[in-house]
């Protein structure tokens, strides 16, 4: 069989019991969401490249006597693999990880939930913490707005303990268009944003831009130099780029009412 082939070739391996194919280059996570499986996952999205970081999402590898934990998030599954997504070892870990995680972010409460589910509690007392970290690092914001977004205007910052999420420098991001992508993709809502008086804050950010009004009913809708990116990315006709939502919404319906309400010629 030629190279080409092989990389083109499904693998098949055993998840959970059943006999499943992974199709090239996908990864366990991705054939178990389609397979209706329910592993947590994160820091993973389908809109970015897998990164690995939250370790939730972990599972055991069988080769006969021998077993190992992966990310399934970035595995992809050899031919014969038999993985289990749900066995004692893989409980363990998820439990000690969220312990992790509830001890850094202990009012997130998508972490209370998972926490909840697998009986894990923080591994020590964290009454006395203000609980306003809401950051597991995941690094959804980063990726999207250099892989998506393509801005690159934050990143990881620091090590260890002090490791954070932050513009260049821990200053106003000159390159932060305000399109609020990295606060959408947050999994614990740790970014937020402020639409006020024509103007958009990104609060972590420290970051004040501009919002375009709709030419229809004058609302400001979304930040002016996004609107003109989609424009040019899209070669989305002007009056169209330059609408709300809402009133493009309503101009659509208009157009198709009027097109509905001709009558039809007769053969």
């Amino acid at each position: 069989m030629s190279d080409q082939a092989s990389e083109n070739k499904e693998i098949q391996f055993t998840l959970d019991g059943q006999s499943v194919y992974a199709r090239p280059g996908e990864t366990v996570l991705g054939v178990a969401k389609r397979m209706g499986i329910e592993i947590p996952a994160l820091c993973h999205h389908d809109a970015v490249s897998p990164y690995g970081a939250c370790r939730l999402c972990v599972v055991e590898v069988f080769w006969g006597k021998r077993s190992k934990l992966v990310t399934s998030c970035i595995y992809t599954p050899w031919e014969g693999d038999v993985v289990e997504t749900g066995s004692d070892r893989v409980c363990r870990t998820r439990r000690m990880v969220l312990s992790l995680l509830l001890a850094r972010c202990p009012e997130v409460e998508t972490l209370q939930d998972m926490a909840r589910e697998y009986g894990a509690a923080a591994p020590f007392d964290t009454a006395e913490e203000d609980g306003s970290e809401r950051c597991i690092l995941c690094g959804l914001c980063v990726r999207v707005c250099d892989e998506v977004v393509g801005q690159h205007a934050i990143g990881h910052a620091h090590r260890g303990m002090e490791r954070a999420i932050s513009a260049p420098f821990a200053d106003r991001s000159d390159d932060c268009i305000g399109c609020a992508a990295c606060v959408y993709i947050c999994p614990t809502g740790a970014l937020h944003y402020e639409d006020v008086d024509g103007r958009r804050t990104m609060v972590e950010l420290q970051t004040d831009v501009p919002l375009f009004p709709c030419r229809v009913c004058g609302a400001h809708f979304a930040p002016v130099e996004q609107v003109e990116r989609v424009r040019e990315c899209l070669k989305l006709p002007e009056a169209l780029a330059e609408t709300c939502p809402d009133c493009r919404g309503r101009e659509i319906r208009g157009i198709m009412e009027e097109v509905l309400a001709v009558p039809r010629s007769k053969a």
